[in-house]
């Protein structure tokens, strides 16, 4: 499975997206460099490559039972700032 579309007729596109881990690299590179090196929560420059990860915008709670892997839900982040923010949602 590299991206999967699953059905969800709750979910304003119709769908929602799941990714593999070496597609989520992807994406997270792709989002550092559109975010010009800086998170996405905090705003503070990335100093550290080992302490960035994938956020989800619009969490979907513990478990991650309809996690959405969508790019436009997928930011960059600090690792202890995605720790701090949870499962809450910011925006």
């Amino acid at each position: 499975m590299a991206v999967q579309r699953v059905e969800d007729p709750r979910d304003p596109r119709g769908y929602r997206e799941l990714r593999s881990r070496a597609e989520m690299r992807k994406l997270l590179a792709r989002k550092i460099i559109e975010q010009e090196m800086e998170c996405g929560i905090c705003g503070e420059p990335f100093t550290d490559c080992n302490e960035i990860v994938p956020d989800h915008i619009d969490p979907k709670g513990m478990g991650s039972a309809r996690r959405d892997d969508h790019p436009d839900n997928i930011q960059a982040a600090h690792r202890r700032c995605n720790l701090e923010k949870g499962s809450r949602r910011l925006r």
